[in-house]
């Protein structure tokens, strides 16, 4: 179907009108004017908005902050932030974890030679010359072992009062799991990521014992409950930690989004989950309305509400969001992007940089940052409307790198302080994999449960103790803190 012409006229009919005088042919050329301009801005408008979906598209987890899971499978991956290694495998100096002899085997089964030799004398009368040894590494049958408390009950001769002897004070039920049971389940949950569904087959297959779902739940709120003390005080040491990561991701409730924040360095994790994003969940928190050291985060500008302490922005966002523009023939963004690496190079070979490497990557990447601002100046309204007029990405970038740009420089400044904030990412990482897993949480309670457990669990790791261990200890002993104290 042929499209409509917006302006259709005969060459008779624009003859008439220039033979009608000078007036007619003003106005209907003044006509035409107007509406090539009324195009040209629809045009201008549609192209803008094309130019948006574009780069909706080209947009994927190595030039933006989506995550790997939404990339395209079938598309190539192009110009990778990590620097290209050798061959794959574990790399020179790695350190193997390969199964090793035991010095004391707990069973020894003895291989007699049997039979004849060759020449026709029986092996059993030969010289024994010697063994070769094989071991196999395995595990018996997991069998359930009940211990029973026997409590003496003694008389008094003399007034007849009944005196019991103390039960452990966690044997509190007449029949109950212990806490090496109640530790695998918590570790398999919370550790492993294992849905309660998959857990009660395993004990029912494994070990023998059929326990119900909603056990399972009583069992890590129980943890949980003993953990709080613990995770509070993790709170209270990252108050006073020097440098302190920060970061935030959707988290399902009852299908409802909440949020889940994060606060950790490379001895602390602290989980805080709370319906909302912003300043209200971070005051909620608790943590960066005291802190006074330095704050990692991304760009989310509720972090700048706490002038208390110093902030340090995350490089890994800005490469991404350079790279991006790169992609898009921005010259300026490769400038910028080859000044925030050679900064991070320098920064790596020697931690305290001298001071005038200090002001010359500063003064380097603010003349950058302006040319690329001389090419993506700020838009000013056209029309006389309400309201900020909106401005384009590589200028929110650019004005945004420029303003804080003693806190995008923070890693160079400041031996403690790293040029990204993959700590945090790498702290949230893990929640999501349970919300893969899961799916969503039914309750706030189990939301703040599997939080406090998680800031336990990711804390003992970076400690390098034994999940499992430190759970059954602190269950055990009803005090989750001592083992980080006692180091």
């Amino acid at each position: 179907m042929a499209a409509e012409k917006l302006i259709d006229i005969t060459d008779d009919q624009i003859g008439a009108i220039y033979d009608s005088g000078k007036d007619a042919t003003v106005s209907f050329i003044r006509t035409l004017i107007d509406k090539i301009n009324e195009l040209s801005k629809t045009v201008e408008r549609q192209q803008i908005e094309i130019n948006e979906l574009k780069a909706i598209i080209a947009k994927d987890s190595h030039n933006s902050s989506k995550p790997p899971s939404s990339d395209n499978p079938f598309r190539k991956m192009t110009k990778s932030l990590r620097k290209k290694g050798g061959k794959s495998g574990g790399q020179k100096g790695h350190k193997g974890f390969n199964l090793k002899k035991s010095n004391n085997p707990d069973i020894i089964k003895k291989l007699l030679v049997q039979g004849k030799c060759g020449c026709g004398r029986c092996l059993s009368s030969g010289n024994k010359t010697g063994v070769l040894t094989r071991q196999v590494v395995d595990f018996q049958e997991i069998k359930p072992i009940t211990t029973e408390y026997q409590a003496e009950m003694v008389e008094c001769v003399k007034c007849g009062e009944v005196h019991v002897a103390d039960f452990p004070p966690d044997v509190k039920a007449n029949v109950q799991y212990g806490q090496n049971i109640k530790s695998l389940i918590v570790s398999l949950k919370c550790h492993g990521f294992v849905s309660y569904e998959r857990i009660s087959e395993f004990f029912t297959d494994v070990i023998g014992l059929k326990m119900s779902q909603g056990t399972l739940v009583n069992i890590v709120n129980e943890c949980a409950a003993i953990l709080k003390p613990a995770v509070d005080k993790i709170k209270e040491e990252l108050k006073k930690e020097p440098v302190v990561h920060f970061d935030e991701t959707g988290l399902k409730i009852n299908n409802s989004l909440h949020w889940l924040h994060s606060a950790g360095n490379n001895k602390y994790t602290f989980y805080f989950p709370y319906p909302k994003r912003g300043k209200a969940a971070m005051d909620a928190a608790d943590i960066l309305p005291h802190y006074k050291g330095i704050a990692v985060h991304d760009h989310w500008e509720s972090y700048y509400n706490y002038t208390k302490c110093d902030h340090s922005l995350c490089n890994s966002h800005h490469l991404r969001e350079l790279i991006f523009f790169e992609e898009q023939d921005e010259g300026w963004a490769g400038k910028i992007k080859e000044c925030l690496l050679a900064a991070k190079m320098e920064k790596d070979k020697n931690p305290k940089l001298p001071r005038e490497r200090i002001r010359f990557y500063r003064v380097k990447l603010l003349r950058q940052l302006n040319a690329g601002l001389k090419i993506h100046p700020k838009e000013k309204a056209i029309d006389k409307k309400r309201g900020r007029v909106k401005q384009s990405k590589a200028h929110n970038l650019l004005i945004r790198m420029k303003n804080r740009i003693d806190d995008v420089l923070r890693f160079t400044m400041n031996p403690s302080v790293p040029f990204d904030n993959n700590s945090a990412e790498r702290d949230i990482r893990m929640t999501k994999v349970q919300q893969k897993v899961s799916g969503t949480f039914r309750s706030s309670r189990g939301a703040i449960n599997f939080a406090i457990i998680r800031s336990y669990i990711s804390t003992v790791r970076k400690h390098g103790l034994s999940v499992f261990k430190a759970i059954a200890n602190s269950m055990r002993n009803f005090d989750g803190y001592s083992i980080f104290a006692a180091e």
